[in-house]
């Protein structure tokens, strides 16, 4: 992506744990969004096996008084800053627990992924314990969100962070009325909605773009009922 950061940032996990297998979720989330941020980071870690280490870095806040977290989701680890990254995950977790994680004297205040979170990343994949990483750090109830648009593939399609079908669905004050299981069983030019294959409901219109036609993008909020 013509930047040296993530390289940086494998070095440092690599040089705590050299037999890690690293694989890239993405690099593609929009600059400061956190809740794209965190869709991403949920869907894209979801079929790991458990014990899986995670490493989130979208960081607006990146050197302020924000807390540097590790946490244990469902058997799972995920290290990145305390900014709402983490939220996805945790409104699907059945168990949490969270370390804060201290920042060394020699961390630069404008790459903690690189000084603070891949070191504990590396520590935690080379067998390290949570509770080695930090003292408990406590979690409070994650706030709920107004329903939203978090992502927006490459298609065009309009992934929400609805769980369920909604019985009204309102988009930038467009209903959205028609439901259809694929998208060849739904009517051409006509947005519709449908169950994703994340089990999260999504919009999007048939050989066509749904974000253009409703002039939609991550962050856009869904007016249901």
């Amino acid at each position: 992506m013509g930047s040296p950061y993530v390289a940086a940032m494998k070095a440092v996990l690599l040089a705590a744990c050299p037999d890690a297998r690293l694989l890239d979720v993405s690099h593609a989330i929009p600059p400061f969004d956190v809740r794209a941020g965190g869709f991403v980071l949920w869907a894209g870690t979801r079929d790991f096996a458990i014990g899986s280490v995670h490493l989130g870095v979208v960081d607006p806040g990146v050197g302020s008084r924000r807390r540097a977290l590790a946490l244990e989701l469902d058997g799972s680890y995920y290290v990145g800053p305390d900014n709402g990254l983490f939220d996805f995950l945790r409104r699907r977790a059945r168990s949490a627990r969270a370390v804060s994680l201290s920042r060394p004297t020699d961390a630069a205040p404008t790459f903690e992924g690189r000084d603070v979170f891949a070191p504990a990343a590396g520590r935690l994949a080379a067998g390290t314990a949570l509770e080695e990483l930090g003292a408990a750090a406590e979690l409070g109830i994650v706030p709920q969100a107004q329903p939203a648009v978090v992502w927006v593939d490459r298609f065009g399609n309009l992934v929400t962070d609805l769980d369920a079908p909604p019985e009204r669905l309102l988009l930038n004050g467009v209903p959205v009325e028609v439901s259809a299981r694929t998208y060849s069983e739904a009517p051409e030019g006509v947005p519709f909605w449908y169950v994703g294959s994340l089990g999260l409901i999504e919009i999007g219109l048939r050989e066509g773009r749904a974000d253009e036609a409703l002039g939609a993008t991550a962050g856009t909020p869904l007016q249901v009922g």
